[in-house]
């Protein structure tokens, strides 16, 4: 009899058949039937910011669980310990068969190369959550604040589609920088991969916005009244991808803790917006907060950069993309098409204006793989 067993991620399934996180996966009963059904896996739903702390409000509640306060403080910590602890046991085969010896001198190196890091990487991931942590503490009704965080956090989603693009790029980008580190024309690669990034960005920024009337449909409903900061949230991303792309200099010239003074720059920024604007002006003040925070180390790692380690980036090139996308981005919102079909079809025809201008200036159809067979 054939058997379908496989294994994924070192475990061992009775089939290939693996459930998502879903409306199929949001209830230990609904869990139960699929497993009866012979599911091979299932992958839980998430738990967010504004969930736990909803529930921390409900296990603080003393007529609702009276204990509840006693477990609440490690509940989050233990789990994550266990997650961490269960990744490292993966590792067990990569790490056998290795004579481990102190080398003091190289400790000592990476310690102070790593060390900064560490730090800009902690403050980095507080600069994205900071926000949804503080905002139901911004408010006299923090009830109101939740509310309002559930709809920013929901509406954030769609723009994950450039928060994936950027993180994507890094885990290329950086490799390929400290591969070609010692090549003559370094310099010029960097120049010309953070142009192709910044091109790729903005046209993934006109196809969110221009099919937002499609994509909208990845949060309920509710919370479409929140649609607004997309546009600012993938701005935000943007810039954020652009840092990246400049931050290589302080780890290539090893001034590491340059990037710690950045991290730490960025979150006193997107902090401090927050406390002042978020009771006034609610979750867009949010999104812009992120904006400011991440344009303003951007300006820093880029003047800084420019003296440390110069690159000559194509800002007039990246200046005129930027304008085209603005000008498409604004005749795509403001020109009324009540039909959903033509405005779509509107809007497919402006995004096609921009891959057209890319393929006329920097991406030739002759010079890509496969496609330049069609292009004698």
């Amino acid at each position: 009899m054939a058997t379908l067993e496989t294994t994924f991620a070192g475990l061992k399934l009775k089939n290939p058949i693996i459930i998502s996180s879903s409306g199929l996966t949001d209830s230990a009963a609904k869990n139960q039937k699929l497993y009866e059904a012979g599911a091979g896996a299932i992958v839980l739903k998430s738990l967010f910011e504004e969930q736990i702390m909803m529930e921390a409000d409900w296990l603080g509640d003393p007529n609702m669980y009276p204990e509840g306060s006693d477990y609440l403080v490690g509940y989050i910590f233990v789990s994550n310990l266990i997650m961490s602890a269960l990744q490292m046991f993966f590792f067990i085969p990569e790490l056998r068969g290795v004579s481990y010896r102190m080398d003091k001198v190289l400790m000592k190196r990476m310690i102070n190369y790593s060390f900064p890091i560490l730090i800009f990487g902690l403050v980095g991931i507080l600069n994205q959550t900071v926000d949804k942590m503080i905002y139901p503490y911004l408010f006299d009704d923090r009830s109101e604040g939740l509310v309002q965080l559930g709809i920013y956090s929901a509406t954030s989603k769609v723009a994950l589609v450039m928060a994936m693009f950027t993180q994507a790029f890094r885990y290329a980008y950086e490799p390929f920088v400290f591969g070609k580190n010692k090549d003559a024309d370094s310099k010029k690669m960097y120049s010309s991969a953070m142009k192709y990034f910044f091109i790729f960005s903005l046209l993934a920024f006109l196809a969110v916005m221009g099919y937002m009337d499609i994509l909208k449909y990845m949060v309920a409903s509710d919370y479409w009244e929140g649609l607004s900061v997309v546009a600012i949230v993938m701005l935000a991303e943007i810039i954020k991808g652009i840092y990246f792309n400049l931050s290589f200099w302080y780890k290539l010239t090893d001034e590491t803790y340059w990037g710690a003074y950045f991290s730490l720059i960025g979150c006193a920024v997107i902090l401090g917006l927050n406390i002042w604007l978020v009771p006034t002006y609610g979750y867009v003040a949010s999104a812009w907060a992120s904006v400011a925070g991440y344009g303003v180390i951007t300006l820093l790692s880029y003047f800084i950069g420019q003296k440390k380690y110069p690159v000559a980036y194509p800002l007039k090139r990246m200046t005129t993309y930027l304008i085209l996308a603005l000008v498409l981005y604004v005749l795509s919102q403001q020109t009324p098409i009540a039909n959903l079909w033509l405005r779509l079809s509107y809007r497919t025809l402006l995004i096609l204006v921009f891959v057209a201008f890319i393929i006329k200036k920097d991406l030739p159809l002759r010079s890509l793989p496969f496609v330049n067979h069609f292009f004698k």
